[in-house]
């Protein structure tokens, strides 16, 4: 009896420990300047970051629902507590393509927005300092 129950619970670890995570985990990508550099890495909370240096915009692409509120903030480096906002000169969203502006903010690491109708926005912190990024990772919630 002692035997089937401790295979029994070996089991469930195993189909537990396989099951893979949503696709969706490694899919932020933070970009600079003009897109021609990306960061790839995952802090915590669902944030992309920490940043890299040399350029003052960073941002990530991501989809929402359209109609629904949600937040683009600027977090410390490890992802999940807001970031420091005396080193940021605006937060604003963006379509992706950076044609129209939704929100902007100056002064803060947080601004709130709507999500439009095409159910994709670009979150972007304006830096005062081209070396200010690794402190900061971007998320949208």
């Amino acid at each position: 009896m002692r035997f089937s129950t401790l295979f029994a619970l070996v089991a469930s670890v195993a189909v537990v420990s396989a099951t893979p995570a949503p696709a969706s985990a490694g899919a932020l990508v933070a970009r600079a300047g003009n897109s021609s550099v990306e960061i790839a890495k995952r802090s915590g909370c669902g944030s992309s970051g920490p940043l890299g240096t040399g350029h003052f915009v960073w941002f990530i692409d991501v989809s929402c629902s359209p109609g629904a509120q949600k937040t683009c903030q600027a977090t410390d480096s490890t992802g999940c507590l807001p970031g420091n906002p005396d080193h940021i000169g605006s937060m604003e969203v963006d379509d992706p393509n950076d044609t129209f502006q939704i929100a902007k903010k100056s002064n803060t690491n947080t601004v709130t927005f709507v999500c439009p109708s095409g159910g994709q926005v670009r979150c972007q912190a304006n830096f005062n300092d081209n070396d200010d990024g690794p402190g900061y990772s971007l998320r949208v919630f």
